[in-house]
């Protein structure tokens, strides 16, 4: 998803009050549907079979996944992917069929062909094909959105996304159940990009008929085991269970998803009975290690993010253009007191751009040791004085409490070897526009994986000049970049994988572009009605209710 965890949802509508709901009157623009009354959130008494409550601290703004890199908790659940990622029992991953039941990879590795499960239908009925497959992989080049990183890898995306090309090239419908791939450059990874939330199938027939997909519930159809029926905005919205869905009945029949903004409200209402799942994401770490651990330790469970918090540095900027300095930023810092005071212990440290958790992580890298006296000497040999340097720590206002509080720790441990890095708050919507221009001078933020390949890490950030200027702040070596956007054509995974350490040890350890921080642990605290909760893989917030066993 191609999604930074910082960067939360502003508030989507200053007077709209429902999104959508059952039977409402559409409009003929992109804005939800509004209706006349505000609904409430169902009350905690007298909860019904199968119903699961859960709370979000933010509303969402879309359910059209070409149109968000964030908005996934309903996508993952009314619609499928080709391919999913499904825990095992020893807590690794492996990819099972989903949409598609098997595929069929050509020698040079650069066509795939791929067989349809028969027998799938929308929740509307409507019978799924091969050409809604191909529909999905055109509308994210067309529809000017934000999720178009996987089809722009095939043949001639280019040249539709440009619109010198009225279809995909490189997608040929065999038949209803059969079609073909085939890729402009090998790529090693294509499989698992197919299990991310942004390549979820939709329906060709209906998106032809509907105006508000994406904002209307009832225009919004997928495959899924669930259908939203429901949205009000800033509220609630609400998933009930397809009955057209192929797969196995899950135990949840009903998700209702409450918009809490409070995070201690949260707390309350958990306590109170009237959240059956508390994300402990955005509690504060004491709460956590006080009441959760000790009132409610038998019913938290636990994941890795499967992602990464780092500080991203201006290669550009007057004094961290200084590969020195940037050396010296990263030994100033000291993660493991970062995870015991912030995280309470539930992070680990980590050392270079692949996290832990992800297929070529490098278990051998080491990380930048905490040295301060060291970062001094640095500084002092490079000719700087104690407070030479200064520049702009950027941070994000909806940024959560912990990663407030990274920011404070670190202008704390730079003030400590004699630079001045001023925390400057920006609402999201002017931080995002500051960071895509390249002028920030450096920003705190957590990656969550999309998908289980150290491409989906390496090459968003690292991949070309224009990805290195929004993501890593103008990385320059193009050499680099360079090697880092063919890795995904190695298809021996021992080459490709010793390519990806020796290109992260060059960009952390003898470039010193970001500071890698650490990964968090994702804790849930499960209510009485819980019998078991699956999270998701990476660790979103996001998760597939049918991964929730109800008692």
């Amino acid at each position: 998803m191609k999604k930074i965890f910082a960067l939360i949802l502003a508030a989507m509508m200053l007077f709209g009050l429902t999104a959508c709901s059952q039977g409402s009157d559409v409009v003929e623009n992109a804005d939800p549907v509004v209706s006349e009354e505000t609904a409430s959130a169902p009350a905690a008494a007298g909860v019904e079979d199968g119903v699961l409550r859960v709370a979000a601290l933010y509303d969402i703004t879309t359910m059209d996944v070409a149109k968000t890199t964030d908005n996934y908790m309903v996508p993952m659940n009314i619609f499928d992917r080709l391919f999913e990622v499904e825990v095992q029992e020893n807590g690794g991953t492996e990819i099972v069929p989903s949409l598609c039941t098997g595929y069929t990879p050509s020698e040079d590795g650069l066509t795939y062909t791929f067989t349809l499960r028969e027998g799938v239908v929308f929740s509307n009925g409507s019978a799924l094909t091969a050409s809604d497959v191909q529909y999905t992989f055109e509308r994210l080049l067309t529809a000017g959105g934000v999720n178009d990183d996987i089809p722009l890898e095939v043949a001639g995306a280019e040249a539709l996304k440009n619109g010198e090309a009225d279809t995909l090239a490189g997608f040929v419908v065999n038949s209803d159940t059969e079609f073909a791939i085939t890729l402009a450059a090998p790529n090693a990874g294509f499989i698992a990009e197919l299990t991310g939330p942004a390549v979820s199938v939709v329906d060709k027939e209906t998106m032809e008929q509907v105006e508000n997909f994406g904002i209307s519930c009832e225009d919004t159809i997928g495959t899924g085991p669930y259908k939203i029926t429901e949205w009000v905005v800033n509220d609630h919205y609400t998933l009930e269970y397809n009955e057209n869905y192929w797969g196995e009945e899950p135990s949840v029949k009903k998700m209702v998803v409450s918009i809490i903004p409070d995070a201690s409200t949260q707390n309350l209402m958990y306590q109170n009975g009237e959240l059956d799942i508390l994300d402990l994401e955005y509690l504060d770490s004491a709460i956590v290690e006080s009441t959760y651990k000790t009132q409610y330790a038998d019913r938290i469970i636990s994941g890795s993010r499967v992602g990464l918090t780092y500080l991203a540095m201006n290669a550009n900027h007057e004094f961290l253009s200084d590969v020195n300095v940037r050396k010296a930023i990263q030994m100033a810092i000291d993660v493991d007191s970062i995870i015991a005071s912030v995280y309470a212990g539930d992070a680990i440290p980590e050392s270079g751009i692949i996290p832990t958790g992800v297929w070529g992580h490098n278990d051998a890298l080491e990380r930048p040791a905490f040295d301060v006296e060291g970062a001094k000497a640095l500084l002092a040999e490079a000719g700087y004085a104690e407070g030479d340097i200064s520049f702009e720590l950027a941070m994000d206002s909806s940024a959560s409490s912990n990663t407030q509080l990274v920011y404070q720790i670190i202008q704390q441990y730079l003030k400590a070897i004699g630079v001045n890095a001023e925390i400057a708050t920006y609402d999201e919507s002017s931080w995002l526009d500051l960071r895509k221009s390249g002028e920030m001078d450096s920003f705190v933020a957590n990656w969550t994986m999309d998908y289980n390949d150290p491409a989906n890490i390496m090459y968003t950030f690292f991949g070309s000049e224009e990805k290195t200027k929004i993501r890593s702040l103008n990385y320059a070596d193009e050499a680099i970049m360079a090697r880092v956007a063919a890795a995904s054509s190695i298809t021996d995974d021992a080459a490709r994988m010793a390519e990806y350490q020796a290109l992260e040890e060059k960009i952390v350890v003898e470039d010193a572009a970001w500071v890698p921080l650490l990964g968090n642990m994702h804790l849930f605290a499960l209510g009485e009605r819980v019998d078991s909760f699956v999270p998701y893989w990476a660790g979103y917030s996001n998760f597939y209710a049918k991964d929730v066993v109800l008692k």
